[in-house]
């Protein structure tokens, strides 16, 4: 297959706002935006443009051939595709060396190397969710051994977050009396915790 039946399949797998734009181009400048897109192998691509590395590589070939046709100056000798060539170029090697040596410092994620699958990495802030999540329920369950006045308390203090302003004020009693029931209601909960936990000890 030679360069231009190559440059033809390409084209025709581009968008048609891009086939529009490079259409729209000098027939010069169509031309090296092809060869200059070709010589950046674009059958090869970074792992974040696997899907549309040739739209991406031909687009700033674009933009860079309306460059060379805003400075372009003829008498200097250079034809409209050699000025073309070096121009777009020169915006694909810079654009090239950016992705790649971006997508060079990315790792892959880690996998099992039995099964193939991602490894999955703990998240620590979920262990203190889970820990905190089994010393609500031992609070509970110790809590409904407790009169039921106690264990409403308990409650409010505990799994609610009330002060013992605000369970006065519910109780109707003076905060002086919800803080002493309070030592108590603490003191008898510490020593049924720590009976379980003596209990599912070896």
């Amino acid at each position: 297959m030679n360069r231009k039946s190559n440059h033809s399949q390409r084209f025709r797998c581009l968008p048609r706002d891009l086939q529009r734009a490079i259409l729209d181009l000098p027939e010069p400048l169509q031309h090296a935006v092809h060869y200059a897109v070709a010589r950046c192998q674009p059958q090869y691509a970074p792992r974040p443009y696997a899907d549309d590395w040739l739209e991406e590589l031909y687009h700033e070939a674009i933009v860079a051939a309306w460059e060379a046709y805003q400075t372009h100056a003829p008498n200097q000798g250079a034809s409209l595709y050699g000025w073309g060539m070096r121009v777009i170029g020169q915006r694909l090697q810079v654009f090239c060396d950016s992705v790649w040596g971006a997508s060079k410092r990315e790792c892959e994620y880690p996998c099992d190397e039995e099964t193939g699958e991602p490894v999955e990495f703990p998240d620590p802030n979920a262990f203190e969710a889970v820990k905190g999540r089994i010393l609500v329920c031992a609070v509970q369950q110790a809590l409904q051994k407790f009169a039921p006045q106690d264990a409403q308390v308990g409650a409010w203090y505990l799994l609610e977050g009330l002060n013992e302003q605000a369970i006065a004020a519910r109780l109707g009693v003076s905060q002086p009396a919800v803080s002493k029931r309070l030592k108590r209601i603490l003191a008898q909960l510490r020593r049924e915790l720590g009976a379980e936990n003596a209990e599912k000890s070896p």
